[in-house]
């Protein structure tokens, strides 16, 4: 089995103790994990070490959005497709006036 290298309580100490965990993340500024019969169920954080996890996961998304975009960039063939075939019909050339805009 791997130990891991992270704090660690047992189910039973969170049950008899939660603020005693919370705490515990708190001072040592990491997770705590739970342990049940020797497995990991679940993570103890601060709100504020997840809400850095929460913003560091967004953060990575943004970062591979913008990687794919570049990307798409590099490799655009100039081909465009017409504004009909993307939405399935022709599109009309006359304003209705009543169309609920200004």
């Amino acid at each position: 089995m791997k130990v891991l290298d992270v704090p660690t309580v047992s189910i039973t100490e969170l049950k008899k103790d939660p603020a005693k965990v919370a705490k515990m993340a708190a001072d040592m500024g990491i997770g705590v994990y739970v342990l049940n019969r020797g497995k990991a169920i679940s993570v103890t954080l601060t709100p504020e070490q997840y809400a850095a996890l929460v913003a560091d996961q967004e953060r990575l998304l943004d970062l591979e959005v913008e990687r794919q975009a570049i990307e798409n960039i590099k490799n655009d063939s100039g081909e465009r497709i017409p504004a009909e075939k993307v939405i399935g019909h022709p599109i009309g050339d006359t304003i209705d006036p009543d169309d609920g805009w200004e």
